[in-house]
């Protein structure tokens, strides 16, 4: 292997993080070990190491950085957004819904997902991560409402669905689902 001269930490860092991400994607969350990222970053372990001393370190700054991804949408969404009532969850529902389940991104959450599921620790970090992320871009209203709270509930399920690629929900009732969940944000 022929490594690459050590760049600036940002990029590093990012190129390790891509690294990760498509492992789990070509071979599964499984086959991501420090080494294997490294080799696939064309940086040396030391190197990564620099940056991450763990794989489970690795794997919660890979759930944080696709969390801020997300929230980065959501607050751009929110910006286009004129009506301030509903705003955090109908754009909230538009990222949510607007990604395929098939995508790469898709593919490496859903194999994170899975990690949360079955690990305690995990799952009470990164569940921490996501809800300080989702609850900072809505308002006291917004957080407080039954409503509002049902509508990010059902946004969750329809995301859940479209994750386990359950098909049972034809498109047109996806697309419904959707248009009921936005209207019921207006109320």
């Amino acid at each position: 292997m022929t490594e690459q001269s050590k760049g600036p930490p940002e990029v590093t860092r990012a190129q390790l993080l891509r690294a990760a991400a498509g492992l789990i994607l070509k071979q599964g969350i499984h086959a991501v070990t420090l080494d294997a990222i490294a080799g696939r970053a064309g940086v040396s372990k030391a190197e990564l190491l620099e940056h991450f001393q763990t794989k489970p370190i690795l794997l919660d700054a890979l759930f944080e950085d696709a969390t801020e991804r997300f929230a980065g949408a959501v607050a751009a969404e929110m910006a286009k957004d004129p009506d301030p009532k509903g705003r955090g969850t109908r754009a909230y529902l538009r990222v949510t819904v607007s990604a395929p389940a098939d995508d790469d991104e898709a593919h490496v959450m859903r194999s994170l997902i899975g990690l949360m599921l079955f690990d305690p620790e995990v799952r009470e970090l990164w569940a921490s991560i996501w809800d300080d992320s989702r609850e900072e871009q809505l308002s006291v209203e917004e957080r407080e409402s039954p409503e509002l709270t049902f509508c990010r509930l059902a946004v969750d399920g329809l995301w859940m669905s479209d994750m386990l690629e359950h098909r049972s929900v034809s498109n047109p009732m996806r697309e419904a689902v959707i248009r009921r969940i936005e209207a019921l944000t207006r109320q």
